[in-house]
């Protein structure tokens, strides 16, 4: 999954902001067009639960899931400073959000502290496929190293005593 273009964009309302972050990794990974609903930069101080609203409107699905049970493209909705959802982030490989806080620049955090202390719900669009990331063949750290750092390895591993049963 290539969404390295999502990360580090400078915040602007409406143009770089939560769900436009969300929109675009929806439209650039998993080829989805969600709709550019609007939403006025107070509106969860006047009431408006926009984001639940809207992406129910667009097929989400509330979920009650383990966090194991987490999928990439789920989204999780936030009620930061707030009683409503503002703020939302989707989700990407190992349990990790892509999302953009106000004042920030996009990223990609694990799902934890401010964003799942807040966390209001958990959304996932049916049409989404599962994409289960699988690992690939293991390699040997060796394999990253150069030369000269390849022998220090080596010598590391032929000193240390090695516990008995444990796998590379």
């Amino acid at each position: 999954m290539n969404y390295q273009h999502l990360i580090g964009r400078t915040f602007k309302w409406r143009e770089r902001d939560c769900y436009a972050t969300v929109r675009d990794f929806y439209r650039d990974i998993l080829n989805m067009e969600l709709p550019d609903f609007a939403r006025p930069t107070d509106f969860y101080l006047h009431g408006l639960d926009i984001i639940r609203e809207n992406y129910t409107a667009a097929g989400f699905k509330e979920i009650n899931v383990h966090p194991s049970e987490i999928k990439v493209g789920d989204v999780s909705i936030s009620a930061i400073d707030s009683v409503f959802g503002n703020h939302c982030a989707v989700f990407v490989e190992n349990g990790r959000i892509l999302h953009h806080l106000q004042g920030r620049l996009s990223e990609v955090t694990p799902f934890r502290g401010l964003v799942r202390n807040t966390c209001v719900g958990l959304y996932r669009h049916p049409a989404v496929p599962d994409l289960t990331i699988t690992l690939g063949e293991r390699r040997d750290l060796r394999d990253f190293l150069t030369p000269s750092k390849q022998k220090i390895l080596d010598e590391l591993r032929a000193s240390t005593p090695r516990l008995e049963g444990k796998a590379d």
